[in-house]
């Protein structure tokens, strides 16, 4: 499998993921919608689509500001951005070649600094960092009284003997 065929995956991974963790946070019962623990799972699966946007407008060269990181978004909105974002991480790595993944991105983050990584590292990074908030929405959700998601990248792929 090629590197490009390996993000490829990563990004059927990434939208099936997503959609369970979604899910996972629809179980909430009704009467524990208004917990902290709800509304911080909303704002973690929000913060998780709006940092996909951000690396992804550095890849392409543009500036993407953010005002809230954490966003009090409605799992409806939450479900339209994740589908958004599927599509254009699709779509983006439809065109990225072999030579791409190592050439370097100068981006400047969110408290103003500059830094410079290449194609490689953020993908790998985007991926991870979504990994990441998944299992903090996991524990939220279980603390909310809903059941939780199994989001690991291994559910998705192993096959049955």
């Amino acid at each position: 499998m090629s590197i490009i065929e390996h993000y490829k995956s990563l990004q059927r991974y990434e939208a099936w993921a997503n959609a369970r963790s979604i899910e996972s946070i629809e179980s909430v019962p009704a009467i524990s919608r208004g917990a902290m623990q709800h509304t911080r799972a909303l704002q973690v699966m929000s913060h998780s689509q709006i940092d996909r946007t951000v690396w992804l407008s550095r890849l392409q060269g543009k500036v993407e500001r953010v005002s809230d990181w954490f966003p009090p978004w409605t799992i409806a909105e939450i479900r339209e951005k994740a589908g958004g974002q599927d599509r254009d991480w699709e779509s983006f790595l439809g065109t990225v070649t072999e030579p791409d993944i190592a050439r370097a991105v100068r981006y400047t983050s969110s408290e103003g600094v500059a830094y410079e990584s290449t194609v490689g590292e953020i993908i790998t990074h985007v991926y991870n960092h979504s990994t990441y908030h998944r299992g903090q929405v996991a524990r939220l959700v279980t603390e909310a009284g809903g059941k939780r998601a199994s989001t690991d990248f291994i559910a998705l792929t192993r096959r049955t003997l």
